[in-house]
């Protein structure tokens, strides 16, 4: 009779389950360059953006206070790419539940939790590197771009992709329909970036609208990285942005855990 086999030790388990969030956010980064078209559209989008905002709105809106609007709006403006496809990318998680891709994962001898952070990985990557290329153009926008400046907007990016990939991903956890999570995702999208000045003064709406937008996870994200890319003259100081953005991140994760199971 043989003995048991002993438990695996705690450094062997989280091995395996990093490994685990590896494999998963590669098979999603693949699959995301293997849709060029999709990555094409993105591009389309923030061309649009740029074009209307920070370039159409220019000649209307010479500058807010002393910087240029389209040096203004900038970082907002990457901040919607980000946001964007950071609470989208909850849908591959549903899409791979709806063609049984999902119970085939579950099944693997790793934690539940490793899926959807694996997914978070790849979407979070996606975005940061998508910010990287969007931040070059910053001198023509007007945005004195420096090396610390351009580190620590990324930093800013990697956490709001980051944030809003794992909301996307709970959204993905409740709502269990794709159509219906296609729907929601569209629809709480269009508050989301209008009311939280990524576009406007935030610091001239009134009270009421001001409330509104202090209830907005993305206030935070535009916000922060506005004074990192300006230099100041925020809506709130950076460390209470950066405190919002963290708890925040730290609710929606015990959220995902608990919905993902064990």
């Amino acid at each position: 009779m043989t003995a048991p086999e002993a438990p695996a030790a705690p450094e062997g388990r989280l091995s395996v389950a990093l490994r685990a969030v590896s494999v998963i956010a590669h098979r999603d980064l693949l699959r995301q360059v293997k849709r060029p078209g999709v990555l094409f559209s993105q591009g389309v989008q923030i061309v649009f953006f740029v074009l209307v905002y920070a370039v159409g709105f220019d000649g209307m809106i010479p500058s807010v206070g002393s910087v240029p609007f389209s040096a203004y709006v900038f970082p907002g403006i990457i901040a919607i790419q980000v946001v964007s496809i950071g609470v989208a990318s909850g849908q591959t998680y549903a899409w791979d539940r709806e063609y049984g891709v999902l119970r085939e994962l579950l099944v693997a001898p790793v934690p539940r939790i490793c899926l959807p952070l694996g997914k978070v990985a790849a979407g979070a990557g996606m975005v940061t590197v998508q910010s990287v290329i969007m931040l070059a153009f910053a001198p023509l926008m007007g945005v004195d771009l420096t090396a610390g400046r351009f580190a620590a907007a990324l930093g800013c990016y990697a956490l709001a992709a980051t944030v809003f990939s794992v909301i996307g991903l709970c959204l993905a956890t409740v709502i269990t329909r794709v159509q219906t999570l296609q729907a929601t995702v569209q629809l709480a999208m269009f508050p989301m970036l209008f009311l939280s000045g990524s576009v406007f003064r935030a610091q001239d709406a009134p009270g009421w609208l001001a409330v509104l937008m202090h209830l907005n996870p993305m206030t935070y994200a535009v916000d922060l990285a506005r004074q990192t890319l300006l230099g100041g003259g925020g809506l709130l100081v950076w460390w209470a942005d950066l405190a919002a953005l963290g708890g925040i991140l730290a609710a929606v994760l015990v959220l995902l855990r608990v919905r993902s199971g064990r």
